[in-house]
């Protein structure tokens, strides 16, 4: 499968021009905390969160607009969450797409600071109640075309993501299993809950937002689910087979961490199987939508053999 980001440029564009508005500019007071936002969220990335959510929106809609604030949404809630890993007292690593992490560039409160307000500025845009929403858009168009009640549904989602029965609580247990040589279900919660939670979420809010109906919430929300294992599986052989210039961070951490991974414990081979499998079976779900989800089928094949 060929890796090809020119799939992700033009939903890339669209959600940096509205991060761009959501955001406080750099010179607002207090200055180094917006300055530090910015400098995490507009650091590079695939952007893979929301144009997973605006191609699940693409699916039952033209009009993607209304979905463009959740899209930003999850990136600002993924940015702090690498944020926060990348701190000393997490993962303590000093580069994050071919630069210095916040803490390093930033020092250790802002970075943990704008962490913080990154996951609260998600919440604000989410709920319409941004100060930047009556100049948006994008705000506009989700005002208008988003019932509050699927709002609230879209809030409910990326919210649980993002909490103790999603993200943080991967994060928890994937910290706790370090050098513990933990059993599969073990690891097949990190996965699920650290890297899965919000891609998820993420397709789960592209439905709602595109006004499928609950058999499509349902559906891919398992295409989700299934989706964002593989990812953690593949960010596990970059681990270990990726090209340093090209991802941006050092390989070599997870065994140096004594990481609980599946390909740590399952080993190289049955790692790569078990992506292709998946692979398969989240593709076997998307053919229902036929050539509407083609998009979202070759994002899909970009995300299981990618190279960074």
């Amino acid at each position: 499968m060929k890796n090809n980001p020119e799939l992700f440029k033009k939903q890339a564009a669209l959600v940096e021009q509205a991060m761009d508005l959501y955001l406080p500019a750099k010179d607002c007071y207090p200055q180094n905390i917006h300055k530090a936002m910015r400098y995490s969220v507009f650091a590079g990335g695939k952007r893979i969160r929301p144009t997973l959510l605006l191609l699940a929106t693409e699916l039952f809609t033209e009009n993607t607009s209304q979905a463009v604030p959740a899209a930003c949404a999850v990136e600002f809630i993924h940015t702090y969450s690498l944020i926060h890993d990348d701190l000393p007292a997490m993962d303590d690593d000093a580069y994050r797409r071919g630069q210095p992490t916040c803490h390093k560039a930033f020092g250790e409160a802002i970075a943990i600071l704008a962490g913080d307000a990154l996951l609260t500025l998600a919440f604000e845009v989410l709920s319409l109640h941004n100060p930047a929403a009556g100049h948006n858009p994008f705000s506009a168009a989700y005002a208008l075309h988003v019932t509050p009640a699927t709002r609230l549904r879209v809030i409910h989602e990326v919210a649980q993501a993002s909490g103790v029965n999603g993200m943080i609580g991967g994060q928890v247990v994937d910290m706790e299993s370090e050098g513990q040589n933990p059993d599969q279900d073990v690891i097949a919660y990190i996965n699920q809950k650290k890297t899965g939670a919000l891609i998820e979420a993420s397709l789960r809010a592209g439905v709602l937002l595109g006004g499928g109906r609950e058999e499509d919430l349902s559906r891919l929300g398992r295409f989700g689910a299934l989706l964002g294992e593989a990812f953690q599986l593949v960010d596990d052989l970059l681990d270990v087979q990726g090209d340093l210039h090209k991802m941006g961070k050092a390989a070599g951490m997870d065994a140096q961490r004594e990481k609980a991974t599946f390909l740590a414990s399952q080993g190289l081979q049955e790692t790569m199987d078990r992506r292709d499998e998946l692979y398969h079976q989240t593709v076997s779900l998307l053919a229902p939508y036929e050539e509407a989800a083609r998009s979202l089928q070759e994002v899909t094949g970009f995300v299981f053999y990618r190279d960074y």
